[in-house]
């Protein structure tokens, strides 16, 4: 984040965002950020875990602990009142919330290139919120034809960094004058695993029902996986296995992918496409459309197994 970006944010932000920034700097030196950052994710998103999950309770406990002997009790302290500060410019946020407003954020992908931990080598950066929720609004805007049929829209994020980009999810069906607590649930994966740490409390802390993926997004590996008290306060493992029975017995023709699949353009014989005149203007057509058509189902590619969903 270059400095302009940088005294944006600081001019823009709540003051419980600042105390959270002033908190993180308070530890000295005695602690490198980079760790501070990725401790207080992690320790904060076992706490929420434990709160609501009893099947990974006693793993995740021990994991907190040995996080914890890191620090001493005015830093455990500390970590707390960061804690309380995240909270407060979430539900900031949450209060200020109208149709077409000012909307949520990505407060946790702000504080983190604040904080400049940006990698760049690894080309890891956060994608301003605001490119977020356009992207959002041009993608699922209402959540129709999907909320129509099963009464909610899944969202899957294969890379997802701090989350951000589900948060915009969420408030572009909050513009478009849904409960988002109601109507989406999202699968969230990063290979990273502080990001499915602050994809988890981000996620946690707004009430988004979400299953958080510590994992390969191309591979289909997960190593972890988180459950945010939404998701399993709502009983929306249920609702899932239910959508996941419909779509495996369902007639083809009435399935609908959750992207539609763009037409196959023949492929070049010696130098020569005789449809790539016509390709640009089918593409075109098929972008413009109001409503996604039917289409033949496509494989399901099954991240979470149902034994999963099956826990709550």
């Amino acid at each position: 984040m270059n400095r302009a970006a940088k005294r944006k944010v600081e001019v823009n932000a709540s003051d419980p965002h600042k105390e959270l920034l002033s908190l993180f700097k308070a530890f000295g030196y005695r602690h490198s950020t980079n760790d501070l950052f990725s401790d207080f994710v992690e320790m904060s998103a076992l706490a929420i875990s434990n709160a609501v999950d009893r099947h990974h309770f006693e793993e995740r406990e021990k994991r907190y602990l040995e996080i914890a002997k890191k620090y001493d009790r005015e830093e455990l302290a500390r970590f707390a009142q960061m804690l309380g500060a995240l909270t407060l410019t979430l539900e900031d946020r949450v209060q200020r919330l109208v149709p077409n407003g000012d909307g949520l954020a990505d407060i946790l992908g702000q504080t983190y290139m604040m904080l400049d931990l940006g990698n760049e080598r690894a080309g890891q950066f956060f994608t301003p919120y605001t490119l977020s929720r356009m992207m959002a609004r041009m993608n699922v805007g209402d959540g129709n034809p999907y909320i129509e049929r099963d009464g909610f829209v899944t969202v899957l994020e294969p890379a997802c960094g701090a989350g951000g980009m589900v948060v915009a999810v969420a408030d572009a069906l909050h513009d478009a004058g849904r409960n988002y607590q109601q109507t989406m649930h999202a699968t969230c994966i990063d290979i990273d695993p502080r990001c499915a740490h602050m994809t988890y409390l981000q996620l946690s802390l707004l009430h988004v029902p979400a299953i958080v993926l510590h994992g390969n997004g191309l591979s289909g590996e997960t190593w972890g996986a988180w459950f945010t008290p939404a998701h399993i306060l709502g009983g929306w493992g249920a609702r899932l296995r239910a959508k996941r029975a419909r779509e495996r017995g369902a007639p083809e023709e009435l399935v609908m992918p959750s992207a539609v699949p763009l037409p196959l353009v023949p492929a070049v014989v010696d130098g020569v496409n005789d449809a790539a005149d016509e390709a640009p203007d089918e593409l075109l057509q098929l972008l413009m459309a109001s409503q996604p058509t039917a289409v033949a189902r496509l494989p399901l590619r099954v991240l979470v197994p149902d034994d999963q969903l099956a826990l709550f």
